[in-house]
C-alpha cells in the first residue's frame, strides 16, 4: 500500500467532506490576508488623518479606511466561529468514513500482529481519536500556511520600506523553525514511549473497577496494592512527559526572546527613519503594530504550528505502517474463486499436516516439530497431551491464524491457504462472550437466515433450553452488563452458548478446544456425547486433557514435544502400553482416590 504523509491529511479530509474542507481552506486563506490588509489600511488611515489635520479638509479616504478596518475586524471574528463549526462537521464525517475504514483494516490484520505487544501499542496510538487526528493535521497544515502567508505579507511590506531589516528578522527566526520540527518529533516519540505504561495503567484501572474482578478483588483485598501500582505508573508517565514538554517550552521561549530582541531593535532603527521622512508616520505606526504581531506569529504561533505538523508527520508515519500491515486473507491472484472454494469446503474430504514445524513469532523454540497426521471427513478425532505439547497451536494453524510455518497443511490435497475458514466451526477454550442477546450470541457465525425452529432445536440439543426459559425475554435477553436490563450467565451456561454457536454452523468440520474446562467431568462427558450426536456426518476435532472424555472418538492423536507420539483408537492405544495408557491410568488414580474418599464421582 502507498505510504501516507502528513500532507495526505488534505486528501483524506476532502474525500470525507469536500464542501466543508474547501470552505475551511478559503477562510484560512482570507484570514492570512487580514494582517497585511490591516497594516496597509492602518498606515493609510493615519496618513489621511495627518494630512487632514494639516490641511483642515476631510476627504472620503478616511471613511473608506474606517470601513475597511471595521470589515476586517468583523471578518476575523466571524470567520473564527465558522471555522470552529466546520472543524466539527469535518470530524464527524471523518468518523463515519476514515475511522470506519481504519477500524475495518485493523480488524483484518493478521492474528500474529495482534499478539505482538509493540504492534498493539502502535495500533492503539494510531486508532485512538483517529478522526480527530486527521482533522487536526489538516487544520494545522492550513494554520501553518496561514501563518506563513501572514508573516510573508508583513515582511514584504517591511522589505519595500527597510529591506535589510526584513532579512534580519527572517534569519533570526529560521533556527526557531528547526528547533520546532525537532521538538515535535521528540514529543511524539515521548508519547509513544509512555503508550505501554498507559496500557498497563488501563489494565490496573480495569482490575480496580471491573465487574469480572469484583469477587477476587473483595476476597483477596488487592485493591490497595494495585492502586499504588496504578498511581506509581501514572506518576512515572507524567514526569517523563512533563520533562519532554518542559525542554520544548524552554527551547521555544529562548527562540522567542531572540525574535523579540530583534524586533525591538527594528523599532529602534525605524524611529530615526521616520523622523528623517524615509517612513511616513502612518507606515511607522502600522509597521510597529505589524512587527509586534509577527513576533507573536514567528516566535510562538508559527513555531508551535511547525512543532505540531512535525508531530503529525510522525503520527502519519505510524499510520502508514499500520495501513501497510498484512491482512488476514487467504485468496490472492491466481487462487480459486470464492464460489469454487465454498463448493470444495462443502464437500470436505481430508485435512493433512505434512512435516509441519512452527514457532511463535519472536520466540526461539519450535512448538511443533515435523508434525504429520491426516484426518478424514465424517470421523471423530481427539488430540491429547500434556500442557504445552502443541494441541492448541494445531488448532490455530488449522484456522489460519498463523500463516507462516514450515511444511504443508492440506485440505482435500491442496494448500490450506487456498481456502477461507468457512469449512470450520470452533469453540475455543477462551471463547468470546458478546454483550448482545442470547439469539445474537448463538447466530453470530451464520451469514444466512436462521429459522426459529432451527435455533430452538440447537438450544435444546446443548441443554440450554432451561436457561432460556427462565430468562424474562428468552432468546432476546441481552447478556453481559452493558445495559441496566441485561443479565449475565454462569460459566457453564456461557459454554453452552458457545457450543450452540458451533452446533448451529453449517461448517463440515467442528473443532472443540477444551471448551468444557469449567464443567465437572460427568457433565462434560454428557455434553460431549450430545455434541457427538448432533454432529453426525460432521468431522469433529476434540482437544481435551481429560482422557475419559475422548474414549468415544474414532481416532486419538497423542501429542508430545510437538509431534505425534502415538495414534489409534482408545483400545488400540491402551494395548500399546505407551504414553497414552500411562496418562490414562494416572488420571484414573484420581478417580479411585475420590471413590475411596467417599466422593460420588463417575468415570465414563
Amino acid at each position: 500500500m502507498k505510504k501516507v504523509y502528513v500532507l495526505d491529511a488534505v486528501k483524506i479530509v476532502f474525500q470525507a467532506d469536500a464542501a466543508a474542507a474547501g470552505f475551511f481552506l478559503l477562510l484560512r486563506f482570507l484570514q492570512a490576508l487580514v494582517p497585511t490588509l490591516q497594516t496597509l489600511s492602518v498606515a493609510g488611515f493615519i496618513d489621511q488623518v495627518t494630512a487632514a489635520g494639516r490641511s483642515g479638509v476631510h476627504n472620503r479616504g478616511l471613511l473608506f479606511f474606517i470601513l475597511i478596518l471595521v470589515a476586517l475586524v468583523a471578518f476575523n471574528w466571524l470567520s473564527k466561529s465558522i471555522t470552529g463549526l466546520l472543524e466539527q462537521h469535518m470530524e464527524m464525517r471523518l468518523r463515519t468514513t476514515f475511522k470506519s475504514q481504519l477500524v475495518e483494516k485493523i480488524s483484518r490484520l493478521n492474528y500474529d500482529a495482534m499478539e505482538n505487544g509493540r504492534v498493539r501499542d502502535q495500533i492503539s496510538r494510531v486508532n485512538k481519536d483517529a478522526e480527530k487526528r486527521i482533522r487536526e493535521a489538516y487544520a494545522r497544515l492550513l494554520r501553518l500556511l496561514e501563518l506563513i502567508l501572514k508573516a510573508a505579507g508583513v515582511l514584504i511590506i517591511l522589505f519595500t520600506q527597510v529591506w535589510w531589516l526584513a532579512f534580519f528578522i527572517l534569519a533570526v527566526s529560521v533556527p526557531c523553525f528547526y528547533i520546532s520540527m525537532k521538538s515535535g518529533k521528540e514529543d511524539y516519540d515521548a508519547q509513544a514511549d509512555v503508550t505501554k505504561v498507559n496500557r498497563m495503567n488501563e489494565y490496573y484501572n480495569e482490575m480496580l473497577k471491573g465487574r469480572e474482578y469484583v469477587d477476587e478483588r473483595t476476597v483477596f483485598g488487592y485493591h490497595r496494592e494495585y492502586r499504588e501500582r496504578f498511581l506509581q505508573q501514572y506518576e512515572e508517565a507524567r514526569k517523563y512527559t512533563t520533562g519532554i514538554r518542559l525542554k520544548w517550552f524552554i527551547k521555544m521561549k529562548a527562540g522567542s526572546m531572540a525574535v523579540i530582541a530583534v524586533s525591538a531593535a527594528a523599532l529602534a532603527v525605524m524611529i530615526p527613519l521616520t523622523l528623517d521622512g524615509v517612513l511616513s508616520t502612518g507606515m511607522f505606526v502600522a509597521l510597529m503594530n505589524a512587527i509586534f504581531g509577527i513576533v507573536q506569529n514567528m516566535s510562538w504561533d508559527l513555531t508551535y504550528s511547525i512543532d505540531r505538523v512535525a508531530w503529525y508527520q510522525n503520527y502519519f508515519r505510524e499510520l502508514s505502517e499500520v495501513l501497510s500491515m498484512s491482512e488476514d486473507q487467504t485468496i490472492t491472484d491466481g487462487k480459486k474463486s470464492a464460489e469454487s472454494k465454498e463448493k470444495e469446503a462443502a464437500v470436505f474430504r481430508t485435512l493433512e499436516f505434512r512435516n509441519v514445524t512452527f514457532r511463535y513469532p519472536g520466540t526461539s523454540p519450535n512448538i511443533l516439530k515435523n508434525l504429520s497426521f491426516k484426518i478424514d471427513a465424517g470421523k471423530k478425532y481427539a488430540f491429547v497431551g500434556a500442557n504445552g505439547a502443541g494441541k492448541t497451536t494445531i488448532v490455530k494453524l488449522i484456522n489460519g491464524l498463523y500463516p507462516d510455518y514450515e511444511g504443508e497443511i492440506l485440505v482435500n490435497g491442496e494448500d490450506i491457504h487456498h481456502f477461507e475458514r468457512g469449512f470450520l466451526s470452533n469453540v475455543f477454550q477462551d471463547f468470546a462472550r458478546y454483550p448482545v442477546s442470547v439469539r445474537e450470541n448463538i447466530t453470530i457465525g451464520r451469514k444466512d437466515q436462521v429459522s426459529e425452529e432451527e435455533l430452538l432445536q440447537v438450544v435444546r440439543e446443548v441443554g440450554l433450553d432451561n436457561t432460556v426459559e427462565r430468562l424474562e425475554d428468552g432468546l432476546d435477553t441481552v447478556l453481559g452488563k452493558v445495559k441496566e436490563e441485561s443479565l449475565d450467565l454462569s460459566g457453564g451456561e456461557w459454554q453452552k452458548v458457545a457450543l450452540a454457536r458451533c452446533a448451529l454452523s453449517k461448517a463440515p468440520v467442528r473443532i472443540l478446544d477444551e471448551p468444557t474446562s469449567a464443567m465437572d467431568p460427568v457433565y462434560e462427558n454428557e455434553i460431549y456425547q450430545r455434541f457427538q450426536q448432533i454432529s453426525q456426518g460432521k468431522t469433529v476435532l476434540l482437544i481435551s486433557h481429560r482422557l475419559a472424555s475422548v474414549k468415544m472418538s474414532d481416532f486419538i492423536f497423542v501429542i508430545a514435544d510437538g509431534a505425534v507420539a502415538e495414534a489409534g483408537s482408545h483400545w488400540e492405544l491402551m494395548e500399546k502400553n505407551g504414553l497414552y495408557r500411562t496418562m490414562y491410568e494416572e488420571q484414573a488414580k484420581w478417580y479411585e482416590k475420590d471413590r475411596e474418599g467417599g466422593e460420588d464421582i463417575h468415570e465414563s
